[in-house]
């Protein structure tokens, strides 16, 4: 009866859930203490615009206006060029004759699998239905229970909980296996307790496509809709023990998720659930140390999973797992979801088959596409001068960590020694001997192989190689990311700094740059690679890549409260009226932007005759943006400030700028030195 009323209590607040009471429409012009310029229609010619008050807007303004959305993406920009270039290099890989060697064709072969929809519409729903049924025969815990165990990982409808091979950041030279939460519909589980207005729009997005696939496999309108609520019903419950998008974005989250079992303790931890059973049939060793990211999710997860509860878990699994298949059946079911995904990220219209797909398997097939693009597009020169670069930035970074007034000596020492011991990538791994596909193999649609046949075979493969790989070292010197990806990172359990390729190109990086846009584009990004190493997060992380502190108490006490700083100087800021920035889960990225600004700017302090004004500029133009308002929602809610506040933030903490301007108190973009929030 308590879970029955449990159940009860979860419909009716999905209920209220349902249907929002949205205000009225914001102005969106209200933003505070800018106006927000990245939200397309909030720029017109008639807007004022002063470089001393909104330099962002100044100087990017007739660049806005003459920015048009591209169809398929929901915003446009220097990245969106960036972005474009990739995926037209991507497709023009795959338009012509079948390549020989074994890698390069799996990906061939599945790019042809993917456009091949005389078999995909023959097939249908078909291979979803002999998924789902299993699960909908199922009739107790008990046998859910041996449905997870039994049944192989790449035939599973879908699970309650991930448990797989993952780095031990306590010891980043080995593998742990992890247990995690699984995902929500709607993302964020503060969305369950408090539906926004963004949360609204994703699950309208979500419940319209379940429906529609739900029918087209045979059930009613009521039984789809029944399974819907259920479903939500199930996550409603759930929600409160896992951790918000905010919490997971905060620097102590990393430290809450380093939760050790011995075998023994997770065997008495996982109670019902079949977990240690399931990672030993997948082919997982025994092994006396195991890691579960939120215990206090995996208990609440114990507490649901009871026979009573059976009918809305089973049809949680069935509305995950529908989901996740719709865009891999026929065009029918390809089309609802490229709608959904339109819907939740306010694009329209949709790509081309070939640019879709052939970005589709650079994802699944990542490693062959990479050697291939690389061969293609990527030059040794650009690699070698990037190099160089990051070279200099990480040289001219030793500065910043010297000046640091709030390190003690024995911290800055240490600093210093990871500072040293930063490893730059550039563009593409050195060799691609540990990438290769060896063992994976399926048949293209000459032989009539079919897409949902090779993404069987590839995600098994996938498991299979991660098993292997788990007793053996870490291996270090592999790319977490292949070169394809418009994407920079620092890696907290390497240390390292990568560019990647395709990053590298057009607007963000072009042997015809000046030394000014060089600097102001892939220096800055550069340094701010770096600055992640001493960020609210990579600070915890020493030289090895473990995580251990190498701070004093009173240092890194300093060290939080230059972050709070940060936190409220966001805090402050407002997109429009009635809508807040989140400031805590801002400093890793903010304060990043700000430390990688600095450390080039001291590189241009050393060029002579250097052209402060080109360079604010081709700074502002690297983070030009313009986009639907649902993607000014997800920007709210990530780590990344929005693009105009990348610009504005970053540049009112330096006197350069404000010397190169003129700009003094009164202006909009004038800060006090003794508000400025850099941290390092």
């Amino acid at each position: 009866m308590k879970k029955l009323l449990g159940i009860l209590l979860a419909l009716a607040m999905l209920a209220s859930l349902t249907m929002p009471a949205f205000a009225d429409e914001p102005d969106y012009t209200t933003g505070t203490p800018w106006l927000c310029i990245d939200l397309d229609g909030v720029v017109t010619a008639d807007t004022p615009a002063d470089l001393k008050d909104n330099f962002a807007l100044a100087v990017n303004k007739d660049k806005i206006l003459a920015l048009e959305i591209p169809e398929g993406y929901s915003f446009s920009g220097t990245m969106m060029d960036v972005k474009l270039k990739q995926a037209e290099d991507l497709k023009n890989m795959f338009l012509g004759d079948a390549p020989e060697e074994h890698d390069a064709r799996l990906a061939y072969d599945l790019f042809q699998l993917m456009m091949d929809w005389d078999s995909r519409n023959a097939l249908g729903v078909a291979p979803l239905k002999e998924q789902i049924a299993p699960v909908e025969a199922i009739d107790s815990i008990e046998k859910l229970s041996a449905y997870f165990v039994e049944t192989r990982d790449e035939d599973e409808l879908a699970s309650l909980y991930y448990a797989g091979s993952s780095q031990d950041q306590l010891d980043s030279n080995r593998h742990v296996i992890a247990v995690r939460d699984v995902g929500l519909l709607l993302g964020d589980s503060a969305e369950y307790e408090k539906l926004t207005d963004y949360g609204a729009i994703k699950k309208e997005a979500v419940t319209e496509l379940a429906r529609k696939m739900l029918v087209k496999l045979g059930y009613t309108e009521d039984e789809a809709q029944r399974k819907i609520d259920n479903c939500f019903a199930f996550e409603t419950m759930l929600a409160p023990a896992l951790y918000t998008n905010e919490e997971q974005q905060k620097p102590d989250y990393v430290e809450k998720t380093l939760n050790f079992y011995t075998r023994d303790e997770l065997k008495a931890a996982e109670g019902p659930l079949p977990i240690l059973e399931d990672m030993a049939a997948i082919g997982f060793p025994k092994t006396d140390r195991y890691q579960v990211t939120n215990p206090d999710g995996l208990k609440k997860l114990i507490e649901l999973y009871t026979d009573e509860n059976l009918p809305i878990i089973k049809d949680y699994l069935i509305i995950v797992g529908t989901l996740g298949a719709a865009g891999s059946l026929d065009r029918e079911c390809y089309e609802w979801n490229y709608a959904c995904n339109n819907a939740m990220s306010g694009a329209s219209g949709m790509l081309d088959d070939a640019t879709m797909f052939s970005s589709s398997v650079a994802s699944a097939l990542a490693w062959p596409v990479a050697q291939l693009y690389t061969q293609t597009y990527l030059r040794q020169e650009d690699k070698d001068r990037i190099m160089d670069m990051m070279k200099e930035i990480l040289d001219a970074y030793h500065s910043i960590i010297e000046e640091a007034d709030f390190l003690s000596e024995a911290t800055r020492e240490k600093a210093m020694e990871k500072l040293d011991t930063i490893k730059p990538r550039s563009l593409w791994p050195d060799s691609w001997d540990i990438y290769n596909c060896d063992g994976l193999d399926f048949d293209g649609p000459e032989k009539g192989g079919t897409l949902w046949e090779a993404s069987r075979r590839i995600a098994a493969y996938n498991i299979a190689k991660s098993i292997k790989e788990f007793p053996d070292p870490v291996d270090k010197e592999k790319w977490p990311m292949p070169p394809t990806i418009v994407n920079c990172f620092y890696d907290w359990t390497t240390n390292t700094i990568t560019i990647l390729g395709a990053f590298a190109q057009g607007g963000f990086y072009n042997s015809d740059m000046s030394d000014e846009e060089m600097l102001a584009k892939l220096g800055v990004v550069i340094g701010h690679e770096i600055s992640h190493g001493f960020d609210s997060t990579g600070a915890q992380f020493d030289k090895n890549g473990d995580m251990a502190s190498w701070w004093t108490d009173e240092d890194y006490a300093a060290f939080l409260a230059r972050n709070q700083k940060m936190v409220d100087y966001y805090n402050a800021m407002h997109p429009w009226e009635g809508q807040d920035f989140y400031g805590s889960i801002m400093t890793g990225e903010a304060g990043a932007d700000m430390a990688g600004m600095k450390a080039v700017l001291r590189l241009a302090a050393q060029r002579e005759n250097f052209d402060y004004d080109a360079f604010f500029r081709a700074f502002a133009d690297l983070w030009l943006e313009k986009g639907s308002l649902q993607r000014a929602y997800v920007h709210i809610n990530d780590v990344h400030p929005m693009s105009y506040l990348r610009i504005n933030c970053t540049l009112q903490q330096f006197d350069e700028f404000l010397n190169c301007y003129g700009i003094t108190e009164g202006d909009g973009m004038y800060l006090a030195p003794e508000d400025r929030v850099i941290v390092w």
